[in-house]
């Protein structure tokens, strides 16, 4: 070979080492997802983990795969994990630990604190365009967008109604009660009602009412007394208050009346066994109950809003999941660009073509499948579930709360079996949550 043939051979060889370390994206590479090289037309592959039930994955599928065709340059794998959010959040935490994360989650709304604090989630922030918020229910969004950042985006909103018996109601002589929330009973016409609707004794006996004295599922009854168990910037708890200590004295005495099975009663049969065998006059309950009680064929039942204390304004905790990316991603931008896909109409619709999700998070989705969803009720009835969502509230939490709920939990239950006054027990879990605050 000649001596230019050489040198000709030798600057070739330089340049495809050159444009090779160009090619390049400088990353040692991804355990979660595909990660190929910037413009290299490499389809982007995103792992989503969720937490459902078998009979709900046809739906979270059918909205996957709508991304997936919409979007030829990414493809989502959906990872179904088998167990309760306690197993997923687990499995997360490891994933993270161990560098090996999905891009996507849906997350516990109760999570959300912990991971966060963390620094296990990406902020949406960056990512966002001009995405607009306006467009959606100011309490699902309002969790998740602080402080400049945003680190989910709502699956859709879950609230708390009363669920009654209409036919135990007619039968008892009780006026059914509205569906406007502004015109939802007292806690006197509650007792009332409660009373007339308690009879019998023993596994027969037929309740008024069931008091859950969870504090996630209480709490409504302290808001609209005007009371809560955190204080407004979270520093400090409030369950001591007279308003607080009135409203927890008040669901004492449901139970103490006789008015509510114990909690040792619902042990052995759980609560929505009570209300579908018609043993149960009115339930405090979430949408999530719903569709077991859709299948009701031995009497008519009905929803109405919450019956509200001294205040008299009505209130309900909203429950909103959340989808997020996990820390650990090497395809933030694309994976923020599938969880706005998530809350667009075409993939709420999915949502509610196969009744999972919760209430749709897009107003005007909520407002155009109104007549499609919640189907054993009347058009009147399914306005107290969307009224619910206007006036709903998050849960004040902290990236403790479930320590705090579980240390609050273990006291009220003394008070659900009458072991510890209420009044008593709101003074020292005040003491206890301040301590856990600090």
């Amino acid at each position: 070979m000649s001596k230019l043939s050489l040198k000709i051979a030798a600057v070739s060889l330089i340049a495809s080492l050159v444009l090779s370390g160009c090619s390049s994206n400088g990353s040692s590479g991804s355990s979660s997802g595909s990660s190929p090289g910037e413009g290299s037309g490499e389809k982007v592959t995103l792992r989503m983990s969720i937490v459902a039930g078998a009979d709900e994955m046809p739906g979270w599928q059918g909205m996957v795969d709508a991304f997936n065709n919409a979007h030829p340059d990414t493809e989502i794998k959906l990872e179904r994990l088998p167990g309760g959010w306690g197993e997923y959040v687990q499995k997360m935490t490891a994933q993270i630990a161990a560098g090996d994360p999905p891009d996507i989650g849906r997350l516990g709304v109760v999570y959300m604190p912990m991971f966060s604090s963390k620094g296990q989630l990406e902020d949406l922030t960056p990512h966002l365009g001009n995405f607009d918020k306006s467009q959606y229910y100011a309490s699902a969004l309002e969790q998740y967008d602080q402080n400049g950042q945003m680190f989910g985006m709502p699956t859709g909103v879950y609230t708390m109604a009363m669920y009654y018996n209409k036919d135990m109601f007619e039968e008892a002589g009780i006026p059914l009660p509205s569906s406007d929330w502004n015109e939802a009973w007292t806690f006197d016409e509650l007792r009332e009602a409660a009373s007339k609707l308690t009879k019998g004794e023993g596994p027969n006996k037929q309740y008024g009412v069931y008091v859950n004295l969870n504090p996630e599922r209480a709490i409504q009854y302290l808001w609209s007394n005007g009371g809560g168990i955190l204080n407004e910037d979270r520093s400090k708890s409030i369950i001591n208050a007279p308003e607080s200590k009135e409203a927890l004295s008040y669901l004492q005495s449901l139970i103490q009346d006789g008015y509510s099975p114990t909690p040792a009663d619902t042990q052995t049969t759980p609560v929505d066994q009570l209300f579908q065998s018609g043993k149960l006059g009115m339930l405090i309950e979430g949408t999530w109950m719903m569709p077991g009680f859709s299948k009701i064929d031995s009497f008519e039942w009905g929803v109405a809003p919450i019956p509200v204390g001294a205040t008299g304004q009505p209130a309900t905790p909203n429950f909103v999941d959340a989808y997020v990316v996990y820390k650990g991603s090497k395809h933030v931008k694309e994976a923020t660009e599938a969880l706005k896909f998530f809350v667009s109409e075409e993939a709420e619709n999915i949502l509610v073509d196969n009744n999972i999700g919760g209430i749709p998070v897009l107003k005007s989705v909520a407002d155009a499948r109104k007549v499609d969803m919640f189907e054993a009720l009347s058009l009147e009835e399914k306005e107290v579930w969307f009224q619910s969502v206007e006036i709903s509230q998050a849960l004040p939490f902290t990236s403790n709360w479930q320590e705090l709920m579980d240390t609050t939990m273990k006291k009220l239950d003394l008070v659900g079996f009458g072991r510890l006054d209420a009044g008593q027990a709101a003074d020292e879990l005040a003491v206890e949550l301040d301590k856990m605050l600090e």
